[in-house]
């Protein structure tokens, strides 16, 4: 027995020592994709680390986040390790969306773009800042054909979001006059602030913050306004909780319906909300909707009046 208990004691030292004479172990050297490269002191890389160290948000102004050489393959020809931005990734799935940007071209657009995010947007939403914002001056949403392998261009989004960043169509804003940049920061400010509600990849949003928002209208979003059993009978959008009646078919998306609310409310009054919206509000939707919303804008600390 003795014996038993001396071998064991001398096996736990040896594991011990082997213990101790591990090396310690280190972090990996991980790099920032959408950091600037270290060093660089071009005017561009400027614009970035000044708008990053005012906002904590980068800015991009393509989607490569990364094009790095990585030496030759077997048959001397070089190759390279690039990781593209990917908003048709989700955490857990990609969707059937595809995007084609128009880069800006010239740095001064890029001093202008970034000189109207500083003092006419940030103002707004400093509060809701995305992780990223990749800036482009066109933005083409293509959905993938569920007959063929082929994409269908659907429209040009001002926003458009995945979880590590918003790309923004800036298209609208040359030649705007002051007021007129005012407002077209205010229709940017309210599509940011519905991104920063999240949801899920299919665009239901039912489980982000403002989930009770959406599932009040969660089986009418972009489907036909009349039961497809019964072509007589025509639902009122306006009477479901929707402020606009925009489509002659369907009705709005989550994400209009959230931006028309978004932009009314910090807009208007309670008072003058109702005034103009309350008289379709039969089965009070559009109470309980606001009642919604109006606290989650508030904890924003966004106004615009």
């Amino acid at each position: 027995m003795k014996s038993e208990i001396l071998i064991f004691m001398i096996a736990l030292t040896g594991c011990l020592c082997a213990c101790q004479q591990e090396d310690e172990l280190e972090p990996l050297d991980v790099t920032n994709s959408f950091a600037t490269s270290p060093g660089a002191t071009d005017e561009e890389t400027k614009l970035k680390e000044n708008f990053y160290n005012t906002t904590g948000c980068h800015l991009l102004f393509n989607d490569t986040l990364r094009h790095e050489y990585k030496g030759t393959d077997e048959n001397g020809k070089p190759y390279y390790e690039t990781e593209l931005l990917g908003l048709e990734y989700q955490l857990t799935s990609t969707s059937n969306f595809r995007f084609k940007f128009d880069y800006l071209q010239t740095l001064e657009q890029k001093r202008q773009v970034t000189a109207f995010l500083q003092n006419d947007l940030l103002p707004y939403i400093k509060n809701v800042m995305p992780y990223s914002l990749l800036v482009a001056n066109g933005i083409d949403e293509y959905q993938r054909n569920t007959m063929d392998v082929s994409y269908d261009y659907v429209g040009s989004p001002l926003t458009y979001n995945n979880l590590r960043c918003l790309a923004l169509n800036v298209s609208g804003l040359w030649g705007l006059t002051q007021e007129e940049r005012k407002a077209y920061a205010q229709d940017i400010c309210c599509e940011i602030i519905f991104a920063s509600f999240g949801g899920t990849a299919g665009n239901k949003y039912t489980d982000g913050k403002a989930g009770q928002f959406f599932s009040i209208n969660y089986n009418n979003y972009s489907t036909p306004k009349s039961y497809w059993w019964d072509p007589t009978n025509i639902l009122n959008p306006l009477e479901l909780g929707f402020l606009e009646d925009p489509y002659e078919n369907n009705f709005s998306s989550p994400k209009e319906d959230a931006v028309a609310y978004i932009k009314a409310c910090l807009s208007m009054t309670e008072e003058e909300f109702f005034e103009k919206y309350g008289e379709n509000d039969i089965n009070g939707y559009t109470r309980q909707k606001y009642d919604i919303i109006k606290p989650l804008l508030e904890a924003t600390g966004i106004k615009f009046n």
